[in-house]
């Protein structure tokens, strides 16, 4: 169903089918990208899906994002196939290897936003190439809470277009070893690594540290939380990307920054606990508010 409202909020990123080989097993042509676990991370038809996929992606896959996303007007289709990876992790999920990577058609895609999604109140730019975010952040005609998210491989080939994207953003995420790259501060700590980055231009930065929680920075305040203790983790895969929809998610509701982070990082705390995005799509709401609880109870300035 196409509305003729404008849309409250997009999520854009990599839509892909994944391999993931871990020390559970292998599980091929499964659902993943960073729009899609972001766009999971958000409560149903409360945000706009945009992303390309190729005339190849199965009836399924498109099926279930349309469920969730307001509508696919911004879903691209074209003709060749869809982006797909492939990553083995470690037994222990410290680290993972990339079996393979093929762009398909997202290698030549530009993004056209429909009418409707050219007025919005938040932007969510999930890891993807640079020049995508800043193509799209062209066409906004609204003045959106910009939320950026990248990666390794982008800081290293893409550093120019990166830090445009940057300056034009008011909450920057990363992991704690991009944040490392994108500082060149290897031997600094993390204030003075999140102080190289805030002159970038980002109103605010969270760096993420897996295991060990995440924190927070702007030009006056600085606080962290933990990541909460789950029992098994099955994959990590999407993790940082389930972050960054749930904090999106309480935004949206009003909710500060602090409240905002500890909803992301209970989105990510289910996202591990099973494999591909299956972690989002049941989760109860008096395991949701223990863990909630938990994170919130981290909490250090």
């Amino acid at each position: 169903m196409t509305s003729n409202q404008s849309h409250r909020a997009l999520v854009f990123g990599s839509i892909s089918i994944d391999k993931i080989v871990n020390r559970y097993g292998t599980y091929e042509n499964v659902l993943g990208g960073s729009a899609t676990y972001a766009l999971l991370a958000t409560p149903k038809n409360t945000c706009q899906l945009i992303g390309v996929v190729g005339d190849d992606f199965p009836k399924e896959h498109f099926d279930f994002l349309g469920n969730h996303s307001n509508n696919l007007d911004d879903l691209t289709i074209e003709e060749g196939k869809t982006f797909i990876w492939g990553g083995e992790y470690q037994s222990d999920f410290s680290s993972r290897k990339t079996l393979y990577v093929d762009p398909g058609i997202s290698e030549q895609y530009e993004p056209i936003l429909s009418k409707n999604s050219r007025n919005c109140d938040y932007l969510l730019l999930g890891n993807t190439l640079p020049r995508l975010q800043l193509m799209l952040l062209e066409q906004i005609e609204s003045n959106p809470f910009v939320i950026l998210d990248t990666f390794k491989l982008y800081i290293d080939i893409a550093n120019e277009d990166l830090k445009k994207a940057i300056s034009k953003t008011d909450l920057l995420c990363i992991n704690y070893n991009e944040a490392l790259a994108l500082s060149e501060l290897p031997n600094s700590n993390i204030k003075d690594i999140a102080d190289c980055i805030l002159q970038m231009g980002t109103k605010s930065l969270i760096i993420k540290r897996g295991e060990e929680g995440s924190s927070f920075f702007n030009h006056q305040d600085s606080f962290s939380i933990g990541a909460y203790p789950v029992k098994k983790v099955m994959d990590t895969t999407g993790a940082g990307d389930s972050f960054v929809g749930g904090l999106l998610a309480a935004k949206m509701k009003g909710k500060n920054i602090q409240e905002s982070m500890i909803s992301g990082a209970t989105m990510a705390s289910f996202c591990i606990e099973d494999i591909s995005c299956r972690g989002l799509l049941s989760i109860e709401k008096t395991e949701y508010q223990i863990r909630e609880e938990w994170i919130q109870s981290s909490l250090t300035y």
